[in-house]
């Protein structure tokens, strides 16, 4: 029905659904005004309480995405479900991505039992929550810069009876050398990549995991798999998430400590 609804106004078919609220991307040669008609549309069609657009980028320290409200009641605190956890969160106020649904399943299932696991910027919380629900390690300290992704951090550990999870509202960058030594670290942050390898890989165990969300640019024909493998030490997988733009690749590298 989205997808009718989509063509029919000629919009991009990007559209998310968080409980009863909808999330439109909104195209580069589109403005807000013109997406009403499609997201009051949208709003009966499928009985949602709230219709929002999102512009491409987020904000380089906080992470927040630039929403514009369409449609519906002003609401944008959600109920989030992600492989069977349930999270709260405003994703006016907090980083929000569902593209990053299979690496939290993924990273999180690679977390043992006893290990000491730092992610560097936990926004509201889902891959610490779920690395400590699967894999039962001894703590996960999880960081943000972002006041609210550590107030609904908080509440998420709560909801998920997740207590080896310990929020911290902290530039990551300054407490990571107050915590103890990793044996696995998430640094989910493409924008800071290098800066967050070099202090990161400086707080594994030998032996331990960097995972590195990074942004790697290639010239034409190049491999950007290839390239990322290449640029970091250590790196033994690579999965490519998307393209950002021509060249720009959002890679995740694993990378294993001297």
């Amino acid at each position: 029905m989205t997808r009718e609804l989509a063509r029919k106004y000629g919009t991009w078919q990007r559209i998310e659904i968080l409980s009863d609220v909808a999330i439109i991307g909104i195209p580069f040669d589109r403005t807000p005004e013109e997406l009403r008609p499609f997201a009051e549309d949208l709003l009966r069609t499928l009985r949602l309480r709230s219709v929002w657009g999102r512009y491409r980028g987020v904000d380089e320290v906080s992470r927040v995405g630039k929403y514009v409200h369409l449609a519906g009641e002003r609401v944008s605190e959600v109920i989030y479900k992600e492989h069977g956890f349930e999270f709260v969160l405003d994703f006016t106020k907090v980083f929000f991505s569902q593209k990053l649904m299979f690496e939290h399943d993924r990273l999180s299932r690679l977390v043992r039992e006893g290990e000491v696991v730092i992610n560097m910027f936990a926004g509201f919380g889902p891959l610490s929550i779920m690395s400590c629900k699967r894999g039962n390690p001894r703590v996960v300290y999880s960081i943000d810069i972002n006041p609210f992704a550590y107030y609904y951090n908080l509440v998420n550990v709560d909801l998920n009876r997740a207590y080896c999870v310990i929020p911290m509202w902290r530039d990551a960058f300054e407490v990571i050398n107050e915590l103890p030594e990793a044996d696995r670290i998430f640094a989910p942050l493409p924008e800071l990549a290098d800066k967050a390898y070099e202090i990161a890989i400086r707080r594994l165990k030998p032996g331990g995991t960097l995972h590195l969300f990074a942004q790697v640019e290639v010239k034409k024909g190049e491999d950007p798999v290839k390239v990322a493998m290449s640029k970091y030490r250590g790196a033994f997988f690579v999965r490519v998430v998307r393209s950002y733009k021509p060249g720009v690749y959002h890679v995740i590298v694993d990378i294993k400590a001297d």
